[in-house]
């Protein structure tokens, strides 16, 4: 019989707010219904794409500021605002009877994710070398997170359903608005980790230029943060643009709930097969890469709701388990200080690919199909795949492995 961890047992006492917090932040019961409710405001296919185009840019502005801020300041704290603003996000969408109020509350979603991307990650690693001094905990803690954050979006995906065919399409915004604050009561309990303070202080505009330069200067990170890039951009669109497959075949409102639910099943499958099948191993990251591929193929042929749920389930899969992947491989190449900001940074890069992406998206998904749409995504994974055989190449081919000893050295 294995023996317990005990320094598994020490990280998983002291991240437990955090894992309460990554659970109600994602317990949002309008995102199955989103779809459904813009397009009973007046919505249709190109406007989505120009909506998530419009966050994705707020989001530009805001997120490597936001984890300047977080690792300045507290990274804890900026969480606790991207609660604020999900709570207010829900209510000025769930109040909207136009497209414009609602671009408001989806601009203030847009703040709200710009606060939360990168924090978990850099929080988890930071804590993982506080308490043990190596990094090699970071894919199944941080593929903990990944699960509570998918058993949250799978409830509130069922009962959001559940609520609005009951009651109505707006319901699930307005009770949403008072759950988007729980995260805040288990942050204020969190011991949040002190590594990134424990470095001379430097000016904004020093900290600003440093960020920025850790991710798109030093030669070995590159194809790292441009498989992020890739990643966030494929994994947004799809779980953007995901329920226009659904209307396009024509799938009662009924399914809604279980389709959103099975898609959004993949944060908590990934979590658990990245560490469980050993993903950052060479083959089979390429089998795993190969498999994603023929899902994104699925995407473009099929024309079954159960099929292509499946498809869109299994590329999600696959996209989460190299985020934790090549998050915890940028984690391990920058300074404890600088750790937010590059993971924000790496994330707003992909926004400029997203912006355009999502416009692409959803024009040719309103001129033709989703369907043909779908090709962009498949364009999309196939380079991501060439930057993962680069990453791949540059350590001889012996897989994506832990570097503990890099930690250090950064």
């Amino acid at each position: 019989m294995k023996k317990p961890d005990p320094q598994l047992a020490v990280l998983h006492r002291r991240l437990a707010p955090l894992y309460i917090a990554a659970f109600f932040q994602s317990f949002v019961l309008w995102y199955t219904i989103e779809k459904l409710f813009m397009q009973h405001i007046g919505f249709n296919n190109a406007t989505i794409g120009l909506m998530v185009a419009l966050y994705s840019a707020v989001m530009l502005v805001f997120e490597i500021p936001s984890g300047i801020l977080a690792d300045r300041w507290s990274r804890r704290g900026v969480l606790i605002v991207a609660s604020f603003c999900l709570s207010l996000s829900a209510l000025v969408c769930g109040l909207s009877h136009s497209t414009g109020v609602y671009l408001v509350g989806a601009m203030l979603w847009g703040v709200f994710f710009a606060c939360y991307s990168g924090m978990y990650d850099s929080i988890i690693y930071d804590t993982i070398i506080e308490t043990t001094g190596k990094s090699k905990l970071y894919d199944h803690i941080f593929g903990r997170v990944q699960v509570m954050e998918s058993i949250a979006l799978i409830i509130s995906s069922i009962l959001g359903a559940l609520l609005a065919a009951k009651f109505s399409l707006r319901t699930p915004y307005y009770i949403t608005v008072a759950l988007s604050l729980v995260p805040v009561v288990a942050l204020l309990k969190f011991n949040e980790p002190t590594l990134h303070k424990q470095q001379a202080v430097l000016s904004f505009t020093r900290q600003l230029r440093d960020t920025v330069r850790a991710v798109t200067t030093k030669h070995t990170l590159l194809p790292v943060v441009a498989t992020l890039v890739l990643q966030s951009t494929i994994t947004y669109c799809i779980y953007e643009f995901a329920q226009l497959w659904l209307l396009a075949l024509h799938t009662p409102t009924v399914y809604f709930g279980v389709a959103n639910a099975v898609l959004l099943a993949s944060l908590g499958a990934g979590g658990i097969l990245v560490s469980r099948l050993h993903l950052y191993r060479y083959m089979r990251m390429m089998y795993a890469l190969g498999l994603l591929l023929v899902g994104a193929v699925g995407l473009i042929a099929l024309r079954n709701t159960a099929l292509v749920v499946i498809a869109q389930f299994v590329v999600t899969t696959g996209l989460v388990c190299i985020h934790i992947i090549f998050s915890r491989i940028l984690h391990d190449n920058v300074a404890p200080s600088i750790r937010a900001g590059a993971s924000s940074a790496a994330s707003s890069l992909g926004r400029f690919l997203i912006i355009p992406a999502a416009i692409l998206i959803g024009y040719v998904g309103q001129r033709s199909s989703i369907f043909t749409a779908a090709y962009i995504l498949l364009g999309l994974t196939t380079i991501m795949g060439i930057f993962i055989l680069i990453v791949a190449g540059q350590n001889g081919h012996t897989g994506l492995h832990h570097q503990d000893e890099g930690v250090e050295a950064a």
